[in-house]
């Protein structure tokens, strides 16, 4: 190729590049969400605290219901709480985008339970109860087995949520670990009630335990 068919293909390529990156500042200036750091402060405000904090009120009397129901005495509990942006380039839509706002905030709470028998016996017992897990409209799937690795779909009402269990010998379960590296989350927190009790000394004073997972959309805007 001579010199001067070199020069245009690099001239071609730098104005596709140029290209490139105003399409994606253009569609970042008409996406309509804010920036950044305007969605930390919007986090960090009372209105989205307080729906935050009324959403916890209501996902923790739901399972100390699911507690009273199936004998399950609470010794733990995880609090996830995460707000996420929509993208401003919408090339890969995530939650927020689909839902059409610009900031979601999601919470997540997983309730560990000691059962009043031994998992062994309290599993089985526990499963009979449970409706089946609804997949479909009008399909539903088999109930687990007491062995089966969790986490399960449920029916609580008209809502689904999960339940888990450790089977001793062969798998324990462990707390959900929140991602670090997703560039779209803008604000945070992990907390465990009692604060700071881990898991495993938890285990070593109730034995093998069962788990509860509830989770709601508290603020979309």
């Amino acid at each position: 190729m001579s010199e001067g068919r070199r020069g245009r293909a690099r001239a071609k390529q730098f104005l596709g590049g140029i290209g490139v990156i105003m399409i994606v500042a253009l569609q970042a200036s008409g996406s309509g969400v804010p920036a950044t750091w305007r969605l930390r402060r919007l986090a960090r405000s009372k209105d989205v605290r307080q729906a935050c904090a009324d959403t916890g009120e209501q996902l923790r009397a739901r399972l100390a219901a699911i507690g009273r129901t199936y004998g399950l005495r609470p010794v733990l509990s995880q609090t996830i709480d995460h707000c996420t942006r929509a993208s401003r380039v919408n090339l890969l839509p995530n939650h927020a985008t689909r839902s059409g706002a610009s900031m979601t905030g999601h919470l997540r709470i997983t309730a560990y339970f000691a059962p009043e028998a031994s998992v062994e016996r309290a599993v089985p017992e526990l499963i009979e109860r449970l409706p089946p897990r609804l997949l479909y409209r009008d399909t539903y799937a088999p109930k687990p087995e007491p062995d089966s690795p969790g986490p399960h779909t449920a029916l609580d009402g008209d809502d689904h949520v999960t339940v888990d269990w450790d089977i001793p010998g062969e798998r324990l379960m462990t707390l959900w670990a929140p991602s670090r590296n997703d560039r779209h989350t803008v604000w945070q927190q992990s907390s465990t009630e009692p604060p700071g009790l881990p898991l495993e000394q938890v285990r070593q004073v109730h034995g093998p335990l069962i788990a509860w997972t509830l989770s709601a959309t508290y603020y979309a805007h």
